[in-house]
């Protein structure tokens, strides 16, 4: 480690057969596909030589099982933090959104054009997400400062994970994306500050 600088790997859980088909699959449980799995093979190769004193997941199976592929550790020692789930979509986990906007049309055209406070049916906004997403990191950064630390997640996650290192608004969230398979270093010094090492980066 340099000093006392906390280093967060952020990586996206591996393809699943539900990503394959355009289906909303927030909090549904499901593994990895084929192609999931090879996504962590070919990350656990790139960290080979990198020890993680932590390693954080989402408690969904997708995420808990890429954690485990690319850190090599037992899914036993994996830190699991529900605040770290895919935003819950409620009725519409398992649809297509073409399907969702004619069955749920009027919440449909909600959620896009109030993306912070609409819901979907039985589901949470874009405010419940972010905010025990930024309670999470918070309390990552206080137990592990000056720590390497894998965290695994979601797409919706990693979205808002760099919003909240770098001081940005919430809208900036749409500026990032993670891609499956790939992964992003930031550096947090004493203060907060924050660099990007690398961002969607691979091999």
């Amino acid at each position: 480690m340099n000093g006392n600088k906390t280093e967060l790997y952020l990586i996206r859980h591996g393809e699943t057969e539900l990503n394959t088909k355009g289906l909303y699959c927030g909090w549904t449980d499901c593994g990895l596909s084929d192609k999931g799995i090879m996504q962590a093979e070919d990350l656990a190769d790139i960290f080979q030589n990198i020890s993680f004193d932590a390693v954080i997941s989402s408690s969904l199976a997708r995420s808990i099982i890429t954690a485990a592929i690319v850190s090599r550790y037992d899914p036993d020692e994996i830190v699991r933090d529900d605040r770290l789930r895919e935003l819950n979509f409620g009725a519409w986990e398992g649809m297509h959104h073409s399907e969702i906007s004619k069955k749920y049309k009027y919440a449909w055209d909600s959620w896009g054009s109030d993306w912070k406070s609409a819901l979907p049916p039985g589901g949470e906004s874009f405010f419940d997400i972010y905010m025990r997403v930024k309670s999470s990191i918070e309390d990552i950064l206080k137990e592990y400062k000056g720590k390497r630390v894998l965290v695994v997640s979601h797409l919706g996650t990693m979205r808002i994970i760099p919003t909240i290192l770098l001081g940005l608004p919430q809208e900036a969230c749409w500026f990032f994306t993670a891609e499956q398979g790939r992964y992003s270093h930031y550096e947090i010094d004493d203060t907060g500050y924050c660099i990007i090492r690398k961002i969607n980066s691979g091999r």
